[in-house]
């Protein structure tokens, strides 16, 4: 028997970094399926110009996309910005059924020549920060016995490379927190993902040897997530790893 496909109207959804990149992209394809969207970014100025981006995008049957729009300048590794978050998205929508982890920061440097403030950045807007958010909603999803919970980590999570070591050891540690998660929130019907994409077309990987147009685009991040949340209630993914065709072999 074929399973219906789930509907996602009404649902809401929390995503970091959410000003640009990944997270916009994301953003753009929750909305289009009827989810109301709360963005994170501590770019009070970009974040406002990406609700208004967001305001535009057609969603089925809605009047006015714009309320289902909201966005709350946030430093995720802060814990009081992390709570003023989650509260605003409540009083608005009344409910948080994903959260995506994907505010995230990246410095190159040998491991000697990182300062311990680089160091520390890394770990905390990366880390802390989906640490933070997680331990934020997760009452709430316990309440509602429903959630997904998206990680956006790196293939910098799975292979280690020579000057990004701050930047691989906390995408190593997403993907780690992702699995702990999954045993956690399972019990509850709370699920959890870590993407693990190569090269996407963002603002971050500006100036890189990749071409662009050899780059991932952001939309098929947004895409996966959209598929993750129609899986039926049994299916459980743990990690997705996406590779750019050109990184195949090489």
């Amino acid at each position: 028997m074929t399973r219906p496909t789930t509907s996602l109207n009404g649902h809401v959804a929390v995503i970091t970094g959410g000003s640009s990149g990944i997270g916009l992209a994301i953003a753009r394809a929750v909305l289009a399926e009827g989810m109301a969207v709360a963005i994170a970014a501590r770019d009070s100025k970009r974040l406002k110009q990406a609700a208004a981006d967001l305001a535009a995008v057609s969603v089925s049957g809605a009047k006015n996309p714009g309320a289902a729009v909201l966005a709350v300048p946030t430093d995720v590794a802060k814990s009081d910005h992390v709570a003023r978050l989650i509260d605003q998205t409540m009083a608005r929508f009344g409910r948080i059924d994903l959260l995506v982890n994907n505010a995230g920061t990246y410095r190159e440097g040998d491991i000697d020549e990182l300062t311990e403030a680089e160091w520390d950045e890394m770990q905390a807007v990366n880390l802390k920060g989906a640490f933070l958010c997680t331990r934020a909603v997760l009452p709430i999803m316990k309440r509602q016995r429903s959630g997904y919970i998206v990680n956006i980590a790196s293939i910098a999570g799975k292979t280690g490379f020579g000057g990004a070591s701050a930047y691989c050891a906390s995408k190593f540690g997403m993907v780690g927190l992702t699995e702990s998660l999954l045993e956690e929130g399972v019990p509850h019907n709370i699920r959890a993902t870590a993407i693990c994409p190569g090269y996407v077309a963002t603002p971050m990987v500006a100036g890189v040897s990749v071409p662009v147009g050899e780059m991932i685009p952001p939309e098929d991040i947004g895409r996966l997530v959209v598929g993750l949340l129609k899986l039926a209630p049994v299916t459980v993914i743990k990690e997705i790893v996406v590779q750019r065709k050109g990184a195949i072999g090489s």
